[in-house]
């Protein structure tokens, strides 16, 4: 009697699967078709402002959990579209917390530059500004890409990461990741300008990409024009370096264009989307020459978060 009911529970169970499956399969029929594969001459980019993958209550301790509900929401977004590149600000993340941890490694190569009294010294001077927790920067390169990867060294007090990548034909692009915490000064800005220069006197590198969250309310990105003489130093820097700022529309909820896309050219961009969310969420798909079989649709990620798509064009 016993095994009896064992089966029937069994039979139940396999059917309400099956008809789960036939469910998602009738309403979601994307899940069986994964899209069109793209172009082997593109490199989809997720930019994300993570806020914190540990929880906020964490945030001094020197071996924190992670926040499973974003690290689930990230890993989910990952599984579906696959980016090539992953860039993450505000990580908060600690060196007890390994890379598998966040990135798979069979999926992704990581680069990661947590806070430190490196790239975010002390100021005596104003020691509000200091925020010994927090920050943190993160850049996972796909594992397969056909290019080869490296960090450029930078030796910059900033929360400042930049990698090179060389594709198959040697052409070279540099993509980079800035957090900046709003209350610091000039100083800093002079670090993150220093960085810059560096990066965009690489002769060999055809392109250069640089995105994160820089914290410059004040700067009227149209016009060109800031509100402080911090805001001036950051453009005069960019405008010495070449670069100009991609994305005119807001990404903070506030209005306020805090995350910022610099390049050498706006010609590169196409159909940039923004939608009204919390923080910003960016894919960007660069035009290269690589092998690459992955999925490249339009984002469709939310989490009460700025989405921003837009293409880049031209790059080799």
């Amino acid at each position: 009697m016993i095994f009896l009911d064992i089966y029937k529970i069994s039979c139940n169970r396999f059917w309400v699967h099956r008809l789960n499956l036939c469910l998602i399969v009738k309403f979601c029929p994307s899940i069986t078709n994964p899209g069109p594969t793209p172009a082997q001459n593109s490199l989809s980019v997720y930019y994300q402002n993570i806020q914190g993958l540990i929880p906020f209550s964490y945030l001094g301790n020197e071996h924190p959990i992670l926040n499973d509900s974003k690290i689930f929401e990230l890993h989910c977004y990952l599984h579906r579209k696959y980016p090539d590149i992953v860039i993450l600000n505000e990580t908060w993340l600690k060196s007890s917390i390994l890379d598998n941890e966040i990135l798979p490694q069979d999926k992704y190569k990581t680069f990661r530059l947590d806070r430190c009294n490196e790239t975010h010294p002390f100021d005596e001077n104003n020691t509000k500004r200091f925020r010994k927790n927090g920050g943190g920067v993160l850049i996972g390169i796909s594992n397969q890409l056909s290019v080869s990867v490296k960090t450029i060294p930078l030796k910059c007090k900033a929360e400042f990461l930049a990698v090179e990548i060389v594709f198959e034909n040697k052409t070279k692009i540099i993509v980079a990741t800035c957090y900046r915490v709003g209350t610091l000064g000039s100083i800093n800005a002079e670090e993150i300008t220093n960085a810059l220069r560096k990066l965009s006197r690489k002769k060999s590198v055809k392109k250069m990409f640089v995105i994160g969250d820089f914290n410059l309310p004040g700067i009227n990105w149209n016009e060109g024009t800031g509100k402080t003489s911090l805001d001036n130093t950051f453009l005069n820097g960019f405008a010495e370096c070449g670069l100009v700022q991609c994305i005119q529309e807001p990404t903070h909820i506030k209005g306020s264009i805090l995350d910022i896309l610099l390049s050498k050219s706006s010609d590169h961009l196409q159909n940039l989307k923004v939608e009204t969310k919390k923080h910003t969420v960016i894919l960007i798909i660069i035009q290269s020459h690589l092998k690459s079989t992955l999925n490249a649709r339009d984002a469709v990620f939310r989490n009460e978060l700025y989405i921003i798509i837009l293409r880049l064009i031209g790059l080799i």
